[in-house]
């Protein structure tokens, strides 16, 4: 067959195993490190729009307003 014994085969068939299993495998670890990063990223744009909400309710707010809400979390020495 071609010039190539059994045993020549045979290794041809578990290097060609081999090398398709680590494909697989390498491929499954990239797709678990894109769905980490998928998920850093969506709860980065959560935490934006939270800031963006409090930055939005503070500009809001009357000074004497923003006095007493601040009044709730200062110390009283």
């Amino acid at each position: 067959m071609f010039g190539i014994n059994k045993l020549q085969l045979y290794g041809l068939v578990v290097a060609t195993f081999a090398l398709s299993l680590l494909g697989i495998y390498s491929a499954g670890i990239a797709r678990g490190q894109d769905k980490i990063r998928r998920k850093i990223d969506e709860k980065r744009l959560d935490n934006l729009q939270i800031h963006k909400d409090v930055d939005d309710e503070i500009d809001t707010l009357n000074d004497t307003s923003l006095a007493d809400r601040a009044n709730k979390w200062v110390r009283k020495d």
